[in-house]
Order: C-alpha cells, then sequence, then structure tokens
C-alpha cells in the first residue's frame, strides 16, 4: 500500500476543506464492527488510519467506535457525517435514530458491508439504499475493471473513466437500481468483468444526503489512489455548502430587433443583443442604442437586475482581425468599459461564434483561440471590479481554451440548443437514441473536461423548436408551436425532451416545454451549476410559462 499517496490524498481533502471552516469542527463519526469477518475487521482498521488523516487541522474532527449506542439523538446532534464502515447490528431504537437522522439533512457513507441492512427486517432503509437488496455476492475477492457512469458529478470528479478496482467481493442486487429515479449511478462493474451482470459499484440517492460505496473488503481497499480519490470527492462533496440560491443566474437575452419589454420579474441577467466589433476594429457599434437605454431603465422597477451588452451573434465578425491586433485588441477593450460606464450597465457578455472556425461565414484565423483569451485578459483589466465579463461559448466546448479565461470571465453560458436538426433533438438533456451526436449532459462535461469550474457554467435553454423544412414557417417559436393542431405531442422520457409528430408519424419539431425545462433546472442544481439562460425572450408563449418555468426551477428547486 502507497502510504505517502493515501496521505497526500487526505491533506488535499483536509486544505479544500479548510475555506469552508466553521467556529468547531466538523465532526466525523464512524461505526464499525469487530465481530466481522477477518477481511472485513482488516478493512475498518485500515479505513480508521485512512480518515484518521484528517485529525489535526482544526477543521475536521474524526472519530471511530464500535458502539452502536452512540446512535441516539444526543450523540448525533453534533455529528456531520456517519460513516459505517461495515454492518453493524442496530436495536429497533438506533434503527429509528438513525432514520431520523438522515431524514433531517444529516449526511452518510456507506461502505461494501453495510449493504446487508437492505436485507434485514427494515424496510427504511432498504429504501434509503435504493429499493434493493442483496442478491448474490460474487466471490472469491477479485480486482474489477469499473466504469464511471456519471463524469460530471463531484463524486467522479477526477476519475479516469475506467480504472481497475482492488480486490472485492462485488455485491449483486435485485431489482436494478436503474428503475429507481432517484438513484444515480455513479460507478459500475465493467461489461467484460463480470459479463451477463449489471454490477452498479457506487451510486446515491437523491432524497438523502449519502453515498453507497460498494467496496471494503480488506486493507488493500487503500492501495489504489483513484479509488482513494473517489472516497476523498464523496466527503468533500457531502460537506461543501452550496453555493445559496442568491448566487444563481437566470439570463434572458433579449434582441434589439424586437418591440417587446421584457418583464424582469423572473430574471436575474439580461443580455441584450447585439453590439459588434465595428468597421476599424478598434471599438464597438451598438445595434439599436435607444431600446438598450430602455432595457437598462428595468432596473428602476428590480434594482438587483443585471444588464450586460453581448457582443457578437452568428454571422457577427471582425474578432478575428480585432483580437490580431494588440493596439485594435486593446483599444477594443478600452471600448468595453467605455459602453458598460456610458449606459449604465453591469458588463460585456462576448458571443463570438466562433475562434478558428469558418461556418459563420466570418473571418478566421489558427490564431484566434489564443487571441480570445487575450481579449479576455485585456477586457478584465479595462472593467471596474465588480463589472461582469462573460460569455456565450459553442455546445461542443471547442474553439476556446477555457483553462486560460479562468480568472478572467465571471461566468460561460453554453449555448446548449441548435445541436442537431429533427429527427434528433436540438437541446436535449441526456443522451438518447434521439440526441445525436451530443447532449447537454456531455456538453457540459466537454466544458469541465475542457478544464471551467462546473459551478461557473450556465446551461442554455431554448425557448424555440427546431422545425424540419416542411414545418410550418415562422411557427417553431414556443409561443406559438402549441398552438398548431393536427401535430402529435411526444416525450422522448431519456433525454427528457418533447418533440411534435405529423400524421405520418414523422418528426417535424424537437423544442423545450416546462417539463423539459424542470428537468434541466433539477439537473443545474444536481450539479452545482451556476444557472440557466435562454434564447431568447419573445420566443415564450403571452403568459410566460417557460420564463416562470427557468426562474421557479433555479429559485425554487
Amino acid at each position: 500500500m502507497n502510504i505517502l499517496r493515501i496521505f497526500l490524498l487526505v491533506t488535499a481533502l483536509a486544505n479544500l476543506l479548510t475555506v469552508y471552516a466553521q467556529n468547531t469542527p466538523l465532526k466525523i463519526l464512524a461505526f464499525h464492527n469487530p465481530d466481522e469477518n477477518s477481511s472485513h475487521i482488516e478493512f475498518a482498521q485500515e479505513a480508521i488510519s485512512f480518515f484518521s488523516g484528517f485529525n489535526g487541522n482544526g477543521e475536521l474532527l474524526f472519530e471511530h467506535t464500535s458502539d452502536p449506542g452512540r446512535i441516539n439523538e444526543k450523540e448525533l446532534k453534533d455529528i456531520s457525517l456517519i460513516i459505517m464502515l461495515n454492518h453493524i447490528p442496530l436495536d429497533n431504537n438506533q434503527q429509528k435514530v438513525f432514520q431520523h437522522f438522515m431524514e433531517n439533512g444529516g449526511k452518510w457513507v456507506g461502505f461494501y458491508r453495510t449493504a446487508r441492512y437492505a436485507n434485514e427486517e427494515w424496510p427504511w432503509f432498504r429504501e434509503f439504499i435504493g429499493g434493493v437488496s442483496c442478491e448474490e455476492s460474487i466471490r472469491p475477492a477479485l480486482p474489477a475493471k469499473l466504469y464511471t457512469e456519471d463524469p460530471l458529478h463531484p463524486v467522479c470528479r477526477g476519475i479516469s473513466g475506467n480504472f481497475i478496482a482492488p480486490a472485492n467481493e462485488w455485491h449483486v442486487f435485485s431489482p436494478g437500481l436503474r428503475d429507481n429515479p432517484y438513484v444515480s449511478v455513479l460507478l459500475s462493474m465493467a461489461a467484460e468483468s463480470f459479463p451477463g451482470k449489471d454490477i452498479p459499484v457506487a451510486w446515491i440517492n437523491k432524497k438523502y444526503n449519502m453515498v453507497y460505496i460498494g467496496m471494503g473488503h480488506d486493507g488493500d481497499s487503500f492501495s489504489n489512489p483513484t479509488q482513494n480519490l473517489l472516497i476523498n470527492n464523496a466527503l468533500k462533496w457531502l460537506i461543501t455548502p452550496q453555493n445559496p440560491l442568491k448566487e444563481k443566474v437566470v439570463a434572458a437575452y433579449v434582441t434589439s430587433w424586437k418591440n417587446v419589454m421584457p418583464d424582469p420579474t423572473h430574471i436575474t441577467h439580461i443580455n441584450y443583443a447585439f453590439g459588434h466589433v465595428n468597421d476599424s476594429c478598434n471599438g464597438i457599434r451598438v445595434d439599436n442604442p435607444e431600446r438598450l437605454l430602455e432595457i437598462v431603465a428595468l432596473k428602476d422597477q428590480k434594482p438587483s437586475l443585471k444588464v450586460l451588452l453581448s457582443i457578437g451573434g452568428w454571422g457577427s465578425g471582425r474578432f478575428s482581425e480585432m483580437t490580431a491586433n494588440d493596439t485594435n485588441r486593446e483599444s477594443f477593450s478600452r471600448d468595453c468599459r467605455r459602453i458598460v460606464d456610458e449606459f449604465g450597465l453591469d458588463g460585456i457578455d462576448i458571443d463570438w461564434e466562433y475562434p478558428t472556425n469558418p461556418g459563420p461565414g466570418i473571418s478566421f484565423a489558427p490564431e484566434d483561440t489564443r487571441n480570445f483569451t487575450l481579449l479576455m485578459r485585456d477586457i478584465r483589466r479595462n472593467l471596474a471590479p465588480g463589472q461582469l465579463l462573460t460569455l456565450a461559448s459553442a455546445a461542443s466546448g471547442k474553439f476556446i481554451d477555457f483553462k486560460s479565461i479562468v480568472n478572467y470571465v465571471d461566468f460561460v453560458n453554453i449555448m446548449t440548443y441548435d445541436i442537431a436538426y429533427p429527427p434528433f433533438h436540438h437541446s436535449g438533456l441526456y443522451p438518447s437514441s434521439l440526441t445525436g451526436d451530443l447532449s447537454c449532459y456531455e456538453a457540459v462535461l466537454a466544458h469541465v473536461s475542457a478544464g471551467f469550474p462546473l459551478d461557473r457554467l450556465v446551461l442554455g435553454i431554448p425557448f424555440y423548436g427546431k422545425p424540419s423544412p416542411d414545418f410550418p414557417q415562422g411557427m417553431n417559436s414556443y409561443g406559438k408551436l402549441i398552438q398548431l393542431e393536427n401535430y402529435e405531442k411526444c416525450w422522448d422520457d431519456i433525454a427528457k425532451a418533447p418533440y411534435l409528430k405529423d400524421s405520418t408519424g414523422k418528426i417535424v419539431c424537437n423544442y423545450d416545454d416546462p417539463r423539459s425545462i424542470g428537468y434541466k433546472c433539477r439537473f443545474i442544481h444536481e450539479y452545482g451549476m451556476k444557472g440557466a439562460m435562454y434564447w431568447e425572450y419573445e420566443g415564450d408563449d403571452d403568459k410566460g410559462s417557460l420564463r416562470q418555468a427557468v426562474f421557479n426551477g433555479i429559485f425554487v428547486p
């Protein structure tokens, strides 16, 4: 076992948690059973050594006990997290106390043998663990190749797509965990390890603050740095406080060429579309500046409202020429500050579609990506403290060096729409047979993999449908397409996306509705994203069904 690696991982977690310091240490209490068989006793001993590394920094206090009597209301009142290292006998009263602890916000990590509770006369725990019981255990203990099912989840952060886990007896559960909508499987057995068996290994039940890790056979369980990182991630995710709701974003793109004034009630940010790089490539031209002033005046109704000028848009060029010249780039960046101050804005949103890409029919060059970073640097340097700098990015996560701009931009609006044409969804949340090459999940993963923090990513939502050529022209905004008759409304329960079929069964329009937006907002909360944005405000119906669904989904989860 590599003790140095374990020490470094434990130290790293302790350091990361320092920022969340409280006046008193967060208390972790681990339970273990000295009457288990030797391999599980050995695991508990090694786990105690591993977790004891948290002590000494003043922020965490790890204790362990073999006394189930410590599961009582008085004892657990000050406990932040319970770890169950193996199965310990609990009487009825102790079971009730643990249930009360978890149903009132308690946090729990359970290892391999704790799944035995699901086979006992404890119906609540069976629901808690995922509605399953242990059907069998694969013996003898063997290493196995595990597959990371949810690389976006904080527990899986930094975990490779697959890795060889140390020797373990592997539980097979029945019925399948995937039938439970509250369960999210994080790791599972790779198909080649035990062919013909679906074996989830680690998962969460979204109704509780819990992680079950189906590992823990002997001391070798801590010999693998990847598995140790998984365990550290689980504790960090449970202990770390979530972003407060006041920091969330609901951003509406409002266009310069339409007349309706947005109602700011259900909006935190407005991105006014558009400004452009001027003909001289050294400043900004604003479309319909009178309308922009009217939009800014909405702050009189809602002082907390933020208004940004979005510069660019599809087919808006001269970015490549401007950024390639140091003098022009600096002049443009200073003009960003002038525009913000002159119009009373809160910041700038850059919508260059896209660096290095010839698709929009604008100028491009191989150096665009590097120059984009320089542009972000220069704009940030010229903006005043507190003034926002954001950008709109392609769903693919391509064209921008995200690692290089992390310190310059406040958040990134991912354009998770226009991904495909019918019959494929243009904004499906999860991969399905109808999402084509990309889904919203995969788009967010691409940005995280490219090096941008998940908690500063904003998910894009379309207020329009993507129609086939034979769909009624000009009727694809949500407010119009829902009025159409003679189309069958359908639902893809895997992608969580609606679509329309014509009388022949052909898919003719893919779109979002309040139901799909609800799923997207749950996704945003589940993964700790910054919020949601949508294109564009006037695509909604007269009742504001979509914008209310977005706002309520973000602020009333």
